[in-house]
Order: C-alpha cells, then structure tokens, then sequence
C-alpha cells in the first residue's frame, strides 16, 4: 500500500510540472519515478530532466532503480487498451514498447486514432452549422432595417437590408447541406466507435467500453 501511494502521489507531481521538485529529488523514491514516467509512455531521456532538476539540490537519481521502475511502468502503458487510449487521444508514441509487446499497442493505438479522427470530423460539422447559423441571425438582425427610419441615407440602407435578406436566404441552403454534412459524419463516428470497440474486445475480452 505504501508503494502504491508513494508511486500515486509522485504522479500528481509530474503531472503539473516539467520535471521533479526539491521534495521529490530528496524522497528519492527514484524507482517509483520511474513507474510514473513508464506508465506515461517516456523515453529513458526523461531521466536526464531529472538529472537536471535534482542537480540545483545537489542530488543524482540512482539510475538502476529509475529503469527498473520505469520497466515497470510501461509494462501497464505497452498493452492494446493504453494504445487505444492514447490513439483515442492523440498523443504520440515515442516507440519505448518493447518488440513483444509493441505490436499490441499499435493495433490499440490504430484503433484509437480512428476514432479520434471520426470525433474530429463530427465535431468540425457540428462547428460548421454553429457557425452558418451564427451568420444567419447577425444577417436576420440586419435584414429587418431597424435602423433605416433613422438613417440619414434611408436608400442605401433599405438596399443593405435587402442584400442581408438575400444572404440570409442563401445561408440556409447552406446550413441545410451542413446539416447533412454533420448528420452523416455522426453517423460515421457511431460506426467507428462500433468496429473500434468490437476489435478491441477481441484483443482484450476484459476491457469494458463503458
């Protein structure tokens, strides 16, 4: 228990600054830093960040315990769910899996990426007919020339108001193939998340999508 909330806390550490502090270089719990960073998917370079950030407090990592720490860790980072997991986030792989277990994570990674891209596409169509509609209304708004009667050029306004009711008319058959546009795409997505869950059930029968 303790191991694991050494190794916990050392997490919440690395996960809001570049590398360690002065408490974390003096706990020198290095082989649980190096579980942190192996779980992360880090390089062994990661280590020299850490030789740095230790060396103002006059500390040097024990180099041993950090890689067999961080052998740990990938360990839990080099399966097809984490490969899914960060495909599905887009993060990048530093090719730290070993050979046995590299193939996994990529066919997860694949898997992942293919969603992301689906989610992406979903939500730049779901932008597009914000967007549509957003000129629709400010167009709207100018095409009712509440202004005109005050206007000092009332038939120059009358005339803007006119164009803004043609672009209006305009912007909705836009927005309609936007719409179809987003439809399609989140049909697409729903498919994807379908095939990606099923294949990785198959890789790993415990994983639960949920």
């Amino acid at each position: 228990m303790r191991v694991g909330f050494i190794v916990a806390a050392i997490g919440l550490t690395l996960s809001g600054c570049a590398s360690l502090s002065e408490d974390d270089c003096k706990t020198g719990d290095w082989q649980g830093i190096g579980v942190v960073d192996g779980r992360a998917g880090f390089t062994s370079d990661k280590l020299n960040e850490h030789t740095k950030a230790c060396s103002k407090y006059g500390i040097s990592p024990d180099v041993n315990a950090y890689m067999a720490g961080r052998t740990l860790g990938l360990q839990s980072y080099c399966t097809p769910i984490s490969g899914f997991e960060q495909g599905r986030e887009d993060k990048s792989y530093r090719g730290v899996c070993p050979i046995a277990s590299e193939e996994g994570f990529k066919v997860g990674y694949s898997l992942g990426n293919q969603l992301y891209m689906a989610n992406e596409a979903a939500d730049d169509a779901q932008d597009e007919v914000r967007n549509i509609q957003y000129r629709i209304d400010e167009l709207d708004e100018e095409a009712r020339g509440k202004n005109c009667k005050s206007s000092e050029d009332k038939k120059a306004c009358r005339k803007q108001a006119e164009a803004a009711r043609m672009d209006a008319y305009l912007a909705r058959a836009e927005l309609l193939l936007a719409q179809n546009r987003l439809s399609t795409s989140e049909r697409q997505r729903d498919r994807v998340m379908r095939s990606v869950t099923n294949q990785l059930m198959d890789l790993e029968p415990s994983y639960n999508p949920s």
